[in-house]
């Protein structure tokens, strides 16, 4: 999809439908690409490592964004522009995807007896729901994501209304920040081995999800910006790899990709359309108040399910996640 994308774009013959309609066929593809390849983690390291996985896969995504490093630049090349960093995108997705053919370990779990999609999706919604510790997760990331993560369409009027901006670098530096800032969380939290911790981490990271958005609508100049960028980076890259780590963890072998589908049509669903939402809020009342009022809305969900759900607790304070 990318290369053709890019053949359109050296043929200068790109238009605004085949854009869309091309970026929906990519998102139509990562939606099923990313639970699959989330859900055979699982079934290729011990079950103590599971953290380190999905935060170094995490990784791998959130940190894509510093590509913007070096693909900035050769955008304002007059030899190279759009259609150069087009061509040199699809080269690099066509290396990813010839390392990971090279992956020749086979899956260990158990599987399941075919029943259909529509009964596949509804047996998955059943175990989510009736089982309340991952349920508990899935909700929670679904609110994460309507709610701090939807910010994508805020960033061009935030830095064009608020700090000034004439072109796009602007921009770019507060997403180049924000992947910078989810690789050093991710990286860190990688590193972690003691169950306790991971559930602090969990605890700490989610409150900074909330947190530093509001920093960031509370940002006056581009170098805070920057700073509450990485931050909300660090936070909600953490959290949402924790989150699918503990979901993971719980699921049985036969379920786990379903499971993670649904995981991700909460999580990546609900986002697509709150930025949506917000884009459009964001034209009429500025970005700021958007910022500020959907962390802090975040913040009041956090700490209502908290004390709510003793299990949530739990996991804060030992960091173990059991089926419920």
């Amino acid at each position: 999809i990318l290369a053709v994308l890019a053949a359109l774009a050296v043929a200068g013959l790109v238009q605004l439908w085949q854009v869309a309609g091309l970026v929906f066929l990519s998102g139509t593809c990562r939606a099923t690409l990313d639970p699959t390849m989330q859900a055979l983690i699982p079934n290729q390291v011990p079950r103590e490592d599971l953290l380190n996985a999905f935060t170094l896969s995490a990784a791998t995504r959130h940190g894509g964004k510093l590509v913007l490093l070096v693909a900035s630049p050769l955008l304002a090349v007059d030899s190279v522009g759009v259609a150069g960093v087009l061509v040199m995108s699809a080269v690099l997705q066509l290396a990813g995807a010839l390392s990971m053919a090279r992956v020749l370990t086979a899956s260990r779990g158990e599987s399941g007896k075919e029943r259909g999609m529509a009964r596949a999706i509804v047996e998955g919604l059943v175990h989510i729901y009736t089982n309340r510790t991952i349920a508990l997760f899935v909700i929670l990331a679904a609110f994460h994501c309507a709610l701090v993560m939807s910010f994508d369409a805020i960033l061009p009027v935030l830095s064009r209304q608020e700090l000034g901006a004439i072109d796009g670098s602007t921009l770019g530096y507060l997403v180049m920040a924000f992947g910078a800032g989810s690789m050093v969380g991710l990286l860190l939290t990688a590193g972690v081995r003691d169950e306790a911790r991971k559930g602090q981490i969990l605890m700490w990271t989610a409150v900074g999800s909330g947190l530093t958005p509001m920093m960031l609508a509370l940002s006056d100049n581009v170098p805070l910006a920057v700073i509450a960028s990485a931050g909300m980076g660090a936070s909600q890259a953490t959290f949402m790899a924790l989150t699918n780590t503990y979901v993971q963890a719980i699921a049985p072998d036969r379920l786990r990709g379903r499971i993670g589908s649904l995981y991700t049509l909460h999580a990546g669903g609900v986002m697509a359309f709150s930025n949506l939402g917000y884009g459009f809020a964001a034209d009429v009342f500025s970005a700021p108040p958007i910022l500020f009022v959907t962390g802090a809305l975040f913040v009041v969900v956090l700490v209502s399910l908290s004390v709510g759900q003793p299990v949530l607790r739990r996991v804060y304070r030992t960091g173990e996640v059991v089926a419920a």
